[in-house]
């Protein structure tokens, strides 16, 4: 039998190795001092279709930990006044500096229903005199897939701030 314990050690060594190897790995990955923060640094008009808007939402992406962050994609929903306006993803692949930042772009996708319902709320609200000059809130929430050394996982977010509607008026 000392052939088999000797066969036994030789193949638990490099399995014990590896299995040591792969969890530094995933506690490089799990064990970043903090997630990426991300933010609003943009929102724009694209184009307009007859059954969809689509908006161009910059996103600021920053790494507040020392080693680079690789951005594998963006799925977000875009809030206007509390109601749901868009839905957008994006498979750009980018890498955020260690104590850097980027700006990643991420499409959104928004129904002619629910642009018209958010804009009828809008100019609703704009109507009034107590809201005229009051910012709509915006929330935008998602998931970012990020890696490090080649191990991913999926980060949440949210994103909150307030549009301004001076200017905007109700037709007559």
């Amino acid at each position: 039998m000392p052939y088999s314990q000797q066969h036994l050690k030789a193949f638990m060594f490099p399995l014990i190795a590896c299995v040591l190897l792969f969890l530094s790995g995933c506690a490089a990955l799990y064990g970043l001092k903090e997630d990426p923060k991300i933010s609003v640094a943009d929102i724009r008009i694209q184009d307009i279709r007859a059954m969809e808007g689509i908006f161009l939402i910059k996103l600021r992406v920053m790494n507040p930990n020392d080693v680079p962050l690789d951005l594998h994609g963006i799925n977000c929903t875009l809030e206007l006044n509390k109601r749901h306006f868009a839905n957008g993803i994006s498979d750009s692949s980018q890498t955020v500096p260690a104590f850097g930042s980027t700006v990643v772009p991420v499409e959104v996708y928004a129904s002619v229903l629910d642009m018209v319902a958010s804009v009828a709320d809008l100019l609703h609200t704009a109507g009034k005199p107590s809201t005229k000059d009051k910012p709509v809130p915006y929330l935008l929430k998602g998931v970012v897939r990020i890696g490090v050394h080649g191990f991913k996982r999926e980060v949440p977010f949210k994103s909150s701030g307030e549009l301004s509607l001076k200017g905007l008026t109700p037709p007559r």
